[in-house]
């Protein structure tokens, strides 16, 4: 009885719209990103201004399932490209990519200046779903996708992982950098390990779903994190236990589970922190899917971007390994406009600083 009413909760949780949004819509554009900090006093993290004083660049990072079937419809088309490319992030994730999705992106990558792309496309073994991306103004190195449907049971798509390479010469505050640490060296390079996540939908494999569905597809999604941490973390032995040391700083993508998700909650157990769950209010979806042929629609969030604070050394040179580095999240918000006509789900934009010490 306890499962079915709280699986009946949930369903109405995502088929009646929060009535504060009928008073108060969201909206957010990339340019509300360039307002920090005054826009995000009310971050449950909020940045000190000696923190903001010692961020010496920052990113945008653009999260999207872009829908594998949208690519056959001009329409949708034009709208997930708007979103996409009018973002101005610098590193863009993609989810539910294919070779059509890749032509389509190709011409704007390259004239915006995207020269480092890497795409995997689902095989005919595969589900056309699986398609995963990442297009970055910052060299990329060790890509890899690991595919989590040989040892998960019920796993369906893979997981794309790489590390970001960002040199201190590219520094928004470049002067002040070089100034305040004058043994650090233009060749000197940041380092951020990504992860691209694509988690197991909360229908069954047949398409089909139920109250109960996203409960029980729940460890799936659960499962296929604690792999990921596992296949990228490094171990560390102290007492004789072995401990995981997550080297991924931001993993997003589509995690498929609402806020308090199984595999979120194990993610904050290990530090990360959600961006969304940071700025975005807890009435705003990242996801709308049609209900009854489209008399109603659900609204749900499924799409999450996680980040880390831990610190790394800023270079393996002897003069500057006391320097420290690490990310600080700075702001975050589900960009609208694209709730309809577009994707079924709609792009997570987030905005992060590094900071040195």
């Amino acid at each position: 009885m306890f499962w079915l009413i709280q699986d009946a909760h949930n369903f109405l949780h995502q088929f009646l719209p929060s009535p504060i949004a009928l008073f108060r819509p969201y909206r957010f554009s990339a340019a509300d990103l360039t307002r920090f900090p005054s826009t995000y006093i009310n971050s449950a993290l909020p940045v000190s201004s000696t923190e903001f004083n010692t961020i010496f660049h920052t990113f945008d990072v653009l999260s999207y399932n872009i829908n594998n079937v949208a690519s056959s419809t001009p329409s949708r088309i034009r709208l997930i490209l708007r979103a996409i490319f009018s973002s101005g992030a610098n590193i863009i994730l993609l989810q539910e990519t294919n070779e059509a999705w890749e032509k389509l992106l190709l011409d704007d990558a390259i004239a915006l200046q995207y020269t480092h792309r890497y795409f995997h496309h689902p095989t005919e073994k595969d589900r056309a779903a699986g398609g995963i991306a990442i297009l970055s103004r910052y060299r990329l190195k060790d890509i890899s996708v690991l595919d989590f449907t040989r040892d998960i049971s019920g796993s369906v798509f893979p997981a794309l992982v790489c590390k970001v390479m960002i040199p201190l010469s590219l520094f928004d505050q470049e002067q002040k950098l070089y100034s305040e640490f004058p043994e650090l060296l233009k060749e000197s390079i940041i380092s951020i390990g990504i992860s691209n996540i694509h988690l197991r939908p909360p229908v069954n494999l047949d398409g089909t779903a139920w109250f109960d569905t996203a409960r029980k597809t729940e460890p799936i999604r659960l499962a296929e994190v604690k792999r990921l941490i596992r296949r990228t973390a490094a171990n560390s032995s102290l007492n004789g236990s072995t401990t995981l040391l997550p080297e991924l700083d931001i993993i997003a993508g589509d995690y498929n589970e609402d806020n308090f998700g199984a595999a979120l909650i194990y993610l904050d157990t290990l530090g990360y922190i959600d961006a969304l769950q940071q700025y975005v209010p807890i009435r705003k979806e990242t996801h709308q899917w049609p209900f009854m042929g489209g008399m109603w629609t659900l609204r749900k969030r499924l799409d999450h971007v996680l980040w880390r604070k831990e610190k790394h050394p800023l270079t393996s040179n002897e003069s500057t390994k006391k320097r420290m580095y690490r990310l600080q999240c700075l702001g975050c918000g589900v960009v609208t406009g694209y709730e309809t006509g577009a994707s079924d789900h709609q792009p997570v934009l987030s905005r992060f600083g590094i900071v040195i010490n």
